[in-house]
């Protein structure tokens, strides 16, 4: 029998390659359920990523340090989402990632070794992970492209479109270090699209 959080999952699997019953009991059987407090650390920038993350209630951040010591996040993470750090998990090398609890955060939680068996188990798994990989690579595609491209006022309206409860669920600054902005900066933009908008 399937608790609710192990369903979420399923369901996220479902949405991209079919399921049948044995897969699923299969899948889940694998998932372990761990929580988190908010601000904890799930992996730290310097250790092997040994862990997908299947996020069931919660949100996270991941980021990286600069030469000056200085956060930069590249990504958050909200509910029925997976993260790890994908190069430190699939190489099993150091990751140059951190990821971290934003607030008080479940996650289903499966190991490298134990993803290799699920794998070989379960055809459907198998696809929806090669599913994954190519959504990331390609999300990893239009960041690049957003950063090279876009100022930082046109990736704030991108960012609204796609991902409006990032706003609503982010404190500020780490908005502004996502958006590559100093948080000062990120309240003008703010204030010249609602001039704008009211215009």
């Amino acid at each position: 029998m399937l608790d609710v959080h192990h369903i979420d999952l399923i369901e996220t699997i479902k949405k991209e390659v079919p399921v049948t019953k044995l897969e699923a009991s299969i899948i889940q059987s694998f998932f372990t359920e761990k929580k988190y407090k908010r601000g904890a650390l799930l992996l730290q920038a310097g250790d092997v990523a040994h862990e997908v993350f299947f996020v069931v209630k919660g949100a996270l951040r991941q980021f990286y340090v600069d030469e000056g010591g200085h956060e930069r996040t590249c990504h958050f993470t909200f509910e029925k989402d997976f993260v790890t750090d994908l190069e430190s998990f699939s190489q099993q090398i150091k990751s140059p990632s951190s990821i971290k609890t934003l607030v008080n955060t479940t996650c289903l939680c499966i190991r490298h070794d134990e993803l290799k068996s699920l794998l070989n188990q379960s055809p459907a798994m198998a696809e929806f992970f090669r599913i994954c990989i190519q959504g990331v690579a390609a999300k990893s595609m239009q960041r690049t492209k957003s950063l090279l491209y876009f100022s930082p006022e046109k990736q704030f309206i991108e960012l609204l479109e796609e991902r409006p409860e990032i706003f609503r669920r982010v404190p500020q600054h780490y908005i502004a270090q996502y958006l590559g902005v100093a948080p000062e900066s990120l309240s003008r933009i703010k204030k010249r699209l609602m001039v704008q908008a009211k215009s």
